[in-house]
Formats: C-alpha cells, sequence, structure tokens
C-alpha cells in the first residue's frame, strides 16, 4: 500500500510533467507527498575562483552556511507558491502535500536520505534534468536512485516529452 510518496524535482521545467503522475498516485492511494530538492554544493572550482577573485565581503556571503540557509528557505517558499497556482491549486494536489524539503548535498544521496527519513513508499523521479539533450538513456541521478533505492520507484519518462510528443500521445497512467 502506497502511504507516503517522495517526489524528487530538479525544479526544471519537467517539474509539472511529473507532478501529474504524483498527484494522480497520491489521489488513488489517499498518499500523503514529500517533495525534495537537493541543491548540489558549490565545487572545489568555484570555490576557489570565488576566494581568489573576489572581495572578503563576496566571499563572506557567497561561502557562508547562513546565507546558504537563506536561499534553500527562498527556494522552498517559492516551490510552495508554484504549487498554489494553476493547475495544481485546482486539481487538489496541494491537500496531499505534507512537506517540501531544499536540502544541500549531492542529489541521489539527499533523494535517497530523505526516503529513509520519511518511511518513503515510494519515490517518484523524472529520467532527466531539463539540460539532458543527449542519448543517454537514464540521467545520472535518475540512475543512481535507482540503483540504491530501498523502495520502489517510479521514474517518468522526459526524454520523449522533449521532442514534443509525450503529452500529445500520453495521460498520466494512473486514474482516481
Amino acid at each position: 500500500m502506497i502511504k507516503t510518496i517522495l517526489f524528487a524535482t530538479d525544479l526544471g521545467a519537467f517539474t509539472a510533467h511529473s507532478l501529474l503522475h504524483v498527484e494522480a498516485i497520491a489521489r488513488r492511494f489517499d498518499a500523503k507527498v514529500h517533495i525534495i530538492h537537493a541543491v548540489q554544493p558549490i565545487g572545489e572550482f568555484a570555490a576557489a575562483v570565488v576566494r581568489s577573485h573576489c572581495s572578503d565581503q563576496v566571499k563572506r556571503e557567497v561561502l557562508k552556511t547562513p546565507h546558504i540557509t537563506g536561499l534553500m528557505e527562498a527556494m522552498r517558499e517559492q516551490i510552495f507558491e508554484v504549487l498554489a497556482r494553476e493547475p495544481f491549486n485546482e486539481s487538489g494536489l496541494l491537500n496531499y502535500i505534507r512537506d517540501i524539503v531544499v536540502s544541500p548535498g549531492q542529489p541521489a544521496a539527499v533523494i535517497l536520505q530523505e526516503a529513509d527519513r520519511i518511511h518513503a513508499d515510494l519515490i517518484i523521479i523524472g529520467s532527466h534534468s531539463t539540460e539532458a539533450l543527449d542519448d543517454r538513456l537514464l540521467g545520472s541521478v535518475a540512475t543512481k536512485v535507482l540503483q540504491l533505492a530501498r523502495v520502489p520507484v517510479l521514474m517518468v519518462p522526459m526524454m520523449n516529452q522533449m521532442v514534443g510528443t509525450y503529452c500529445e500521445r500520453h495521460q498520466p497512467i494512473y486514474r482516481a
């Protein structure tokens, strides 16, 4: 029985498409939905550039933890605002959402940790990020989550949608 769904999102252009599936499954099983967005930490190269080319004030702002925490909270609030807009507000998706978490770290690890923390029964993730325009079958995060998850994973295909055909041919697969 699916009671808790973790929806992992990169907040890209295809988030709305995946949310159609999230909403349909949540409605079908009367499940609560938790949303996770991982913010990759600043890389060593970027940190070195900031340290060597920026003023002390910029260094303090860019590299300090409270600043990053504030950015993540702002992102969380923006996600709520986006979900409150149509069509999700009318579909009732907000009735199923219990929490939105924006967390720093490597995306696959953050997703798997959150799934364990909330005792998810199902993880829903897109097959690719918005930037994935090559011929790979799966994105790197989706691949890691599929390989390492302890619970079932529903992967929403994104590549067909990128060429404009997916939405014309398919509807969400779980109908209430």
